[in-house]
């Protein structure tokens, strides 16, 4: 996998200044954390979040795309669940060189940005066999009986959008 990453990534312009995020990303930290991996970079995401304390959707969206996350889109929202897609060129080069890709870590950067936002506690899935067309779908369910406990170590963060 690792030849072929690197060999899709570099041939491409619209990817190759990502190479060094992805190298780290989807070959080192996954070698590092092995089978822990999904887990961790899940609570990575919501330590990330409780830090870079998003203060609404427009801002989260800018945010993930200077972040080189991927395009973040706001796909549906309910009282109990907000569901969003992610995609883009990085987005759509990880998932065809790696089965395994995992996006666990946006998972938990949703779903605490969610929590903090809106008042109650929040946790996120996305189901890999739901990948369509370099697509990833992540929800964020809520839990509107269980207020959040999680305070935020930072006030809001503010977006330079340029």
């Amino acid at each position: 996998m690792s030849e072929k990453l690197y060999q899709s990534v570099i041939k491409d312009d619209d990817t190759k200044d990502f190479w060094g995020e992805l190298f780290l990303r989807d070959e080192l930290i996954k070698d590092l954390l092995g089978k822990d991996n999904h887990n961790i970079m899940y609570w990575a995401g919501k330590k990330m979040a409780r830090k870079f304390k998003i203060k609404d959707a427009l801002d989260l969206i800018i945010f993930f795309k200077q972040t080189g996350l991927g395009i973040l889109e706001l796909k549906s929202e309910s009282t109990n669940c907000v569901q969003w897609n992610l995609s883009g060129k990085v987005v759509d080069k990880r998932i065809q060189n790696d089965s395994d890709a995992d996006f666990m870590f946006e998972a938990g950067f949703l779903a605490q940005i969610t929590e903090q936002q809106m008042g109650v506690v929040a946790e996120a899935e996305m189901n890999p066999k739901e990948d369509k067309n370099g697509v990833v779908l992540i929800r964020v369910h809520m839990d509107q009986k269980q207020p959040s406990n999680t305070q935020s170590e930072e006030n809001d963060f503010e977006i330079i959008n340029k």
